[in-house]
């Protein structure tokens, strides 16, 4: 082995900036996802994130869906029929492409759509106590700008 120690090593790997960011996320998410329970949208789970935050608050295509979210359409579809089940969305025939699907918010669809705008902003909100609002500010727009830099997200 070469001069890096085992314990450089470790440290390498797990803390770097993925884990770090990922560590952010999966608190944001967990947060997020507690906070829909609250407010009584208790069969939500972290998976069905990618379908409403690519959903807005218009009718939109399955296939449209899935490529916002970077999943396959059967993945996406899966996650439909579950909301669906659940009463969160609604699909129809596409009458211009008898081929296509339209997936539809339902007005409890809409409440949580709605709802996690203002999660959004409780937890923006307890994370500011902690890195202080500029603290908060400052690290979105590094991220941002790093994203934007780098080509990636959907902007």
């Amino acid at each position: 082995m070469n001069s890096i120690t085992n314990i450089d090593m470790t440290y390498k790997l797990t803390d770097n900036l993925s884990s770090l960011l990922i560590e952010l996320a999966r608190d944001f998410e967990r947060k997020a996802i507690e906070k829909c329970h609250e407010r009584g949208h208790t069969q939500i789970r972290r998976s069905h994130s990618s379908l409403f935050r690519n959903m807005g608050f218009e009718s939109v295509r399955l296939t449209e869906l899935a490529d916002r979210a970077g999943i396959t359409q059967q993945a996406m579809g899966k996650l439909v029929k579950e909301m669906e089940r659940e009463g969160y969305v609604k699909r129809h025939i596409d009458q211009s492409d008898k081929r296509a699907k339209i997936i539809e918010l339902t007005e409890i669809g809409t409440k949580l759509v709605k709802d996690n705008m203002e999660i959004v902003d409780e937890i923006l909100q307890e994370y500011s106590e902690a890195l202080g609002s500029e603290g908060i500010e400052d690290l979105e727009k590094t991220l941002r700008n790093s994203v934007d830099a780098l080509r990636l997200g959907n902007r």
